[in-house]
């Protein structure tokens, strides 16, 4: 990487970090790109010779945002693993449940991420020429969390009984529903994430050499 090229990534990263603390104090709409660009330390300019509109800078925080629980969630899971006894029946389980535990000690972080999230979404909803970038953007994150899980019941000898997208499309669909509640009732509901959700999800699996 030549000095140019690493001090332009230096200056992205920057403008990321700075983006999803103001985005999530201000919310994406009301989050002035001044102030943005006030945080990294650069100016109007920089910014714009990297990103095109703070949309396509929210896209860019959703990639290193999706990253980060991509690897908390691998993290989680193989300290569950490493743990488990493979030859319990329920091991998956007490798998997913450890996990899921693990995985609720950044929840805080994740209101925050939920919230954007979900102002973006509708913004894209709205507006077409957002519609592909986030879609695409929600299939790399649902294609990366897809390969754990595969990995994963792979280990413990498990197959699920579902194709893999349809199966993370319908967690995460559900630890979002868990999280939106939270919000609005300003209770913890974590115990949907280690207790419910696990035992929903051991639904659609089976042992590896069993028929459907």
């Amino acid at each position: 990487m030549t000095g140019t090229t690493r001090r332009r990534a230096q200056t992205r990263e920057r403008l990321i970090d700075a983006a999803y603390e103001v985005f999530g104090k201000l919310g994406i709409r009301d989050a002035p790109v001044e102030l943005i660009c006030e945080r990294a330390g650069f100016t109007r300019g920089a910014f714009y010779s990297n990103f095109a509109s703070k949309e396509e800078l929210f896209l860019a925080v959703h990639e290193v945002q999706a990253q980060e629980r991509v690897d908390r969630l691998h993290a989680a899971v193989t300290r569950a693993i490493d743990a488990a006894d493979i030859s319990d029946p329920d091991v998956a389980t007490d798998v997913l449940r450890q996990a899921g535990e693990l995985f609720m000690e950044s929840l805080a972080s994740d209101r925050t991420w939920y919230m954007l999230n979900v102002e973006f979404t509708a913004q894209a909803l709205r507006q077409g020429d957002l519609r592909p970038p986030t879609a695409a953007a929600e299939e790399r994150f649902q294609n990366r969390l897809a390969e754990i899980l595969l990995g994963t019941l792979d280990r413990l000898g498990r197959r699920l009984t579902v194709d893999a997208h349809s199966a993370m499309v319908t967690i995460i669909a559900l630890y979002e529903a868990t999280l939106k509640r939270a919000i609005l009732t300003g209770t913890d509901n974590g115990q949907y994430v280690t207790e419910v959700l696990p035992r929903l999800f051991a639904a659609l699996i089976v042992p590896a050499g069993e028929d459907l």
